[in-house]
């Protein structure tokens, strides 16, 4: 581009430009130069004494010969200014001069100084001139902690979109809702003409909610104050990005790692949202032998989700048993795998002494064996007045199960209804529903 000298329209317009005020970036959009030819020409004119300014006052003043000068020098760590006038007077005003973004840099020093000067157009035949000078240094980038605590601040109160509710409070016959979707096993993969069942990702999350649907119709007779949803008992298949059990087991899986994370996550939101419908949720997380790392995951993940949320309690604590108590019931929660059920009624003594005294129903709901144990009374196992019961599983057959001939058992979720003072009232069973 072809060098464009400076006419003496130019250099008028740009002192009438700033004797009204005008910065250099307006200036050079008028003009039509770069702003740094036009801030060198001024610094020229102001050498030579061509140039004049505003004051404070206003009042248009002429320079001082070609004693006042202005230098502006950066790079990338420092700013210099240094200023010979006789108005400019303060390091604020030097900086206004240089335009110097306070932002990005702040004063690390200055001096300022002034002495007389003559002055051919001054009445007294002398004028002051005062030097300031400034050196600049550029502020400290904020660490990113500093970002991260913004944010936190940010988003410490979102709550999540939830169903709107508009429930009736149950203020006679309540009732605790116990949902037990017990050994899920999201992401598994069962391929018919091998395992006798289809079983992958699409039909896990079909299954799963239409058992809670199912459960939530056949007790809706009933005055619910409470759901409990325990949640986790080998909730997803595998425990980690390479798709093992905890214990290093490789499984079939349907998909990625990840992907089933997402969905399952996701698939428990819904469904706590639709029991929200219904009455304020309590969740409890159990551990399972097949993913206890990435169930506990998941119970974070909702502690996260709805720790803003009115009517949703979440227990993610690391211990491995659970317990709830309801009016005169206690109920446990294992996943079995690891206590003897004939030493669990003494467990819950144990554990939970003072709860243990109140109760007059007591119970252990474990899972880890994919059906349903009728042993004693239709029920379960019975120990001391403990009803030991182990749940069925909602999930299909894989190769492996498939081969070890566990075939046997019926597919279905259960639902339990404990009495605020009555204690147990009954339980209600979901089998398999597709579509």
């Amino acid at each position: 581009m072809a060098r464009r000298f400076w006419t003496k329209e130019d250099v008028a317009l740009l002192i009438e430009l700033h004797n009204e005020g005008r910065s250099f970036n307006e200036i050079s959009k008028v003009i039509d130069r770069s702003d740094s030819s036009v801030r060198n020409k001024f610094k020229t004119l102001l050498l030579l004494g061509s140039a004049s300014a505003n004051n404070k006052n206003g009042n248009n003043k002429p320079l001082a010969s070609n004693k006042e000068s202005f230098e502006h020098k950066e790079n990338h760590d420092n700013v210099h200014i240094r200023s010979v006038s006789e108005r400019i007077k303060t390091v604020v005003e030097a900086l206004e001069r240089a335009e110097v973004d306070t932002v990005v840099w702040k004063v690390d020093r200055f001096v300022i100084n002034s002495w007389e000067a003559s002055a051919k157009d001054s009445e007294l035949g002398v004028t002051t001139l005062w030097q300031v000078k400034v050196w600049l240094v550029r502020r400290a980038e904020k660490p990113i902690t500093d970002g991260i605590d913004i944010l936190y601040q940010r988003i410490r109160d979102y709550k999540p979109a939830v169903p709107a509710v508009n429930r009736k409070p149950v203020t006679n016959d309540p009732h605790l809702l116990e949902i037990s979707l017990f050994d899920h096993h999201f992401g598994k993969l069962g391929w018919e003409p091998e395992s006798g069942t289809e079983y992958n990702v699409k039909i896990s999350e079909s299954v799963y909610h239409n058992a809670v649907e199912d459960l939530l119709d056949r007790t809706s007779g009933y005055n619910i104050e409470k759901i409990l949803f325990p949640i986790g008992n080998d909730f997803f298949h595998v425990n980690n990005w390479i798709l093992t059990t905890q214990k290093g087991t490789p499984q079939d899986h349907d998909g990625r790692f990840q992907k089933i994370f997402e969905i399952g996550c996701m698939a428990a939101v819904k469904a706590i949202d639709r029991c929200l419908t219904v009455a304020p949720v309590e969740m409890l997380w159990v551990p399972g032998n097949h993913d206890p790392e990435t169930s506990w995951y998941l119970a974070r993940f909702l502690y996260a989700w709805y720790r803003n949320v009115d009517g949703v309690e979440i227990d993610n604590s690391p211990k491995f048993r659970k317990y709830k108590d309801y009016g005169v019931n206690l109920i446990g929660f294992t996943h079995g795998n690891e206590e003897k059920h004939r030493d669990l009624p003494a467990i819950m003594a144990s554990e939970v002494p003072d709860l243990w005294a109140q109760a007059k129903f007591r119970a252990w709901h474990v899972g880890h064996l994919h059906k349903k144990s009728q042993l004693v009374h239709n029920a379960g196992d019975t120990y001391g007045g403990v009803t030991v019961s182990v749940l069925p599983s909602l999930s299909g057959t894989d190769a492996w199960h498939y081969k070890k001939g566990y075939v046997k058992s019926n597919r279905a979720a259960e639902a339990y209804l404990w009495h605020h003072d009555d204690g147990y009232a009954g339980h209600f069973s979901a089998n398999v529903r597709l579509g």
